[in-house]
């Protein structure tokens, strides 16, 4: 976007830009979540089978749900930025065609 004498200029490439990006950044973490989740089933319990391993086991099942829904949180975000950056584009394009004559 750019300032212009009496608003701004909005480029619609430079949206469909930004939305790719925050397209890839949602990959990338969905990619990480996935291999950390890997990480969880390949290791198994590794706790130990000591007080303190028993203790980490219990509460396990809770800290892999705040951790993978956390990143969940994250990855939804994402998706919904890229969302409304695609729909902004959209809109600054039928505002231009909108204000063209046909056949000119």
């Amino acid at each position: 976007m750019t300032e212009r004498s009496g608003g701004y200029q909005a480029e619609r490439a430079g949206l469909l830009r930004r939305a790719r990006a925050f397209a890839d950044e949602r990959d990338r973490m969905a990619a990480e979540c996935a291999a950390l989740e890997e990480v969880f089933l390949r290791e198994g319990r590794p706790l130990g089978d000591d007080q303190y391993g028993a203790e980490l086991e219990r509460n396990l099942p809770k800290l892999k749900e705040s951790v993978f829904g956390g990143f969940q949180a994250y990855i939804d975000e994402l998706e919904g930025v890229r969302k409304g950056l695609i729909a902004n584009a959209d809109g600054y394009r039928a505002a231009e065609q909108a204000g063209t004559v046909p056949g000119e």
